[in-house]
């Protein structure tokens, strides 16, 4: 980690200062490019003010998971910074397929971010050495001050930005090793909380432009279904509504006020004609299709050893058939954004995870070159997948170009709830061979449509047109959907020495999109509930069962050890009181997790949860333990309290009281153990979600005797 890194004059470019208060370091993921210096707009930079303030920009979403603290620490502690004297600010410009993945650290800024903080640094080193006619070899830096160590001379980085914009870029720069680090691994606290706590943090439902007006959009009943007639000029009519219009998604309402909208929305009544011969656009329908698939042929996308011929001679093949519902996101905040379009510009103000694509969809909507398009990207009120498609961003656009005045576009909680991208249902087949304690074969069937290759390569398809076009070609589109929905099934981490894992993907009409940890939220149930049902069915101890297939693993069987001795696993629980285990690899990072529970009047209580992680080397340990911990009960939601139920090609459920999310008084005691090492560091916003639902599953399962295969746990699977 200490040699040298060499720097791309691809990667990195270095500006002067816009108005002569200090210098600015940019790098740029995709191509080389200088600017002049009133219009230096690098995708990520560094800029040093003579006051010896430092600005360090983030171009990921900040949506709840820690990133304006975490990114600007990586900068810090190779730039050597005084923390103390950091200031952040939001850009937009992101060149990367948006913050999503658990992939903003361990994907994108480990090394860029570092090489960018460690550049400046030399730059700032080099300007000092300049200044004193010395050798920067015989200079250092430590809290935003260079210092000559032979006259013990020092002068802040503030007073260096003049000679530091004439400096070149270095060929190459020194990152440190982890022993020498001084911020990375420590807990921080969060940039963003104060202005959160404040009330001055941005989210773009606080935005307000003068003369702005307020919309809304009707959008079909029914996927697919097309418009017919309306009531429209009515409702043109009503107090306080400005326009009234068609636009693809549905029917536009604009009026002077929130209130006005809303109210004019409830008398529009839209005749919508149905698409004929819906794919699957009905819960039962789409159930019973599942099955049929399920008995059906499907495609191979692992096999080692021979599990046919092991198969083939085994007398006793334990099977099970697991099955996972939609769900929908039910992020805190829901889509909205303000948005201004005139003859030659446009500008946005909005939550997204993906702005590259909401600038290439305006820009298509508008026919505005999109350098004349400016989005400001506010925080976000979660997002968890949900707000990487942009469809509202798209709707506010046409709305202001239509009316060439400001609109803010907001959508309701039974908006969103309805007219999302809902995480696919899916069935999985589990078949295996145990012989002497041991699992001699394993089979996973995953049987699921994806998202990719159906709505997101739509919605993607203005920034990402080949992936547009792979997913038109059939033998490509396969292997893609193979891929993507035995994601966390194809990868299972246990050595066995016989595997097959297969999958039948499918399309349907029901809109379908990423959730929080993708198809890992669904496999690792499947996995992890069915090597419960094999330990039992072995009479050996659950953990031993996956720590016998995890010998050539140590980070796994580090961390299922430490959950099982933090947990006190195996021992004395209070009265009533059942524990289960489970483990799952996804994103780079180990997570393992032990529950206890009780039944009480069959509904399940989750009284503590212990969760082991070994997501690599560490950044901010804080931010970890709330990601973690938020995953936990997000998970646990869609463990116990929520489904998305489709009927005649309409979603049943519309906010929270028939979407139920998990509630404080059902929140439990999270105790969350980091391993710390000095490997890559992997993701951790979605990590912490897999293990959960298969962990309280089989803490059922040791408290009732009942073998749960289907989620949510509802009271009538207990009784």
């Amino acid at each position: 980690m200490d040699k040298d890194h060499l720097i791309s004059r691809r990667s990195f470019i270095k500006t002067a200062s816009l108005i002569g208060s200090g210098f600015a370091i940019g790098f740029n993921f995709v191509q080389a490019k200088r600017e002049l210096n009133s219009e230096f707009s690098p995708d990520m930079y560094i800029n040093v003010l003579s006051d010896d303030t430092v600005v360090l920009s983030v171009s990921k979403a900040e949506m709840g998971q820690g990133v304006w603290t975490s990114l600007p620490m990586l900068i810090a502690e190779e730039m050597e910074v005084d923390w103390g004297k950091v200031k952040v600010q939001q850009i937009s410009k992101d060149n990367f397929i948006g913050t999503g993945g658990s992939m903003s650290i361990s994907g994108y800024g480990w090394e860029k971010m570092r090489e960018a903080g460690a550049v400046a640094k030399q730059v700032l080193v080099e300007s000092a050495a300049l200044k004193w006619k010395v050798s920067p070899m015989e200079c250092i830096a430590k809290n935003s001050v260079v210092y000559h160590q032979k006259t013990r001379r020092s002068t802040s980085f503030g007073s260096l930005v003049d000679k530091a914009s004439k400096v070149k870029i270095p060929n190459s720069v020194r990152l440190k090793k982890p022993s020498e680090f001084n911020l990375l691994g420590k807990d921080m606290l969060r940039t963003d909380s104060k202005i959160k706590v404040d009330g001055t943090a941005l989210f773009s439902m606080d935005k307000n432009l003068p003369g702005m007006l307020y919309a809304m959009v009707e959008r079909p009943k029914y996927f697919g279904a097309k418009y017919k007639n309306s009531n429209l000029e009515q409702i043109k009519n009503q107090n306080g509504i400005i326009d009234v219009f068609l636009i693809p998604s549905g029917v536009a309402i604009v009026g002077e006020k929130y209130w006005s909208v809303v109210k004019a929305r409830k008398l529009l009544k839209v005749n919508w004609e149905k698409k004929l011969n819906p794919v699957f656009a009905d819960s039962k329908i789409y159930r019973s299709h599942l099955d049929k698939l399920s008995n059906g042929k499907s495609s191979k996308v692992r096999k080692d050893g021979s599990p046919s011929k092991i198969f083939k001679k085994a007398k006793d093949i334990i099977k099970a058939q697991y099955y996972l519902p939609f769900q929908t996101h039910a992020a805190m905040e829901p889509c909205n954004c303000v948005v201004n379009v005139s003859d030659r510009a446009c500008e946005i103000w909005t939550g997204t995870q993906n702005p590259d694509n909401a600038i290439t969809r305006a820009s298509k909507v508008t026919g505005i070159p999109e350098k004349n398009i400016k989005l400001n990207l506010t925080f976000l009120g979660g997002g968890f997948g949900r707000k990487s498609f942009n469809d509202w961003i798209e709707d506010g656009v046409r709305i202001s170009k239509h009316l060439k005045k400001p609109i803010k576009l907001i959508n309701s909680r039974e908006d969103d709830t309805k007219y999302g991208f809902a995480r696919p249902s899916s069935k999985h087949n589990m078949s295996a061979v145990v012989n002497s304690k041991s699992i001699k074969a394993w089979k996973h069937i995953v049987v699921s449509p994806d998202p990719l290759t159906g709505n997101a390569a739509n919605q993607y398809g203005a920034s990402i047109p080949i992936l547009k076009w792979a997913t038109s070609i059939g033998i490509v589109k396969n292997k893609i959907r193979n891929y993507l929905v035995t994601d966390g099934a194809a990868h299972i981490p246990y050595d066995f020495e016989n595997v097959s894992v297969k999958a039948s993907p499918f399309e349907t009409d029901i809109p379908l999109g990423f959730w929080r940890a993708v198809f890992h939220s669904q496999n690792a149930f499947a996995n992890e509930c069915f090597i419960d049902e094999l330990a039992h069915k072995s009479e050996i101890d659950p953990i031993q069962l996956r720590l016998s297939h995890l010998k050539n693993n140590v980070r796994s069987t580090k961390v299922i050890q430490k959950v099982a001795d933090e947990s006190n696993w195996g021992l004395v629980l209070p009265k009533e009181h059942f524990q289960g285990f489970a483990y799952h690899n996804s994103f780079g990072s180990h997570v393992a997790q032990v529950v206890e529970v009780s039944i009480v009047d069959n509904r399940v209580r989750v009284h503590k949860v212990f969760c082991s992680v070994d997501c690599g080397q560490t950044v901010n340990p804080l931010t970890i333990r709330a990601q973690i911990q938020g995953s936990i009960i997000f998970g646990m939601g869609a463990t116990l309290n929520s489904e998305m139920t489709v009927k005649n090609g309409r979603v049943n459920e519309s906010n929270f009281d028939d979407y139920p999310v998990v509630r404080f008084d059902e929140s439990p005691q999270i105790k969350v153990f980091i391993l710390k090492n000095n490997e890559k560091p992997g993701g951790v916003g979605e990590p912490g979600l897999p293990p959960i639902a298969p962990a309280i599953a089989n803490a059922v399962f040791a408290a009732s005797g009942k073998r749960i295969r289907k989620l949510p746990i509802l009271s009538k699977d207990l009784s």
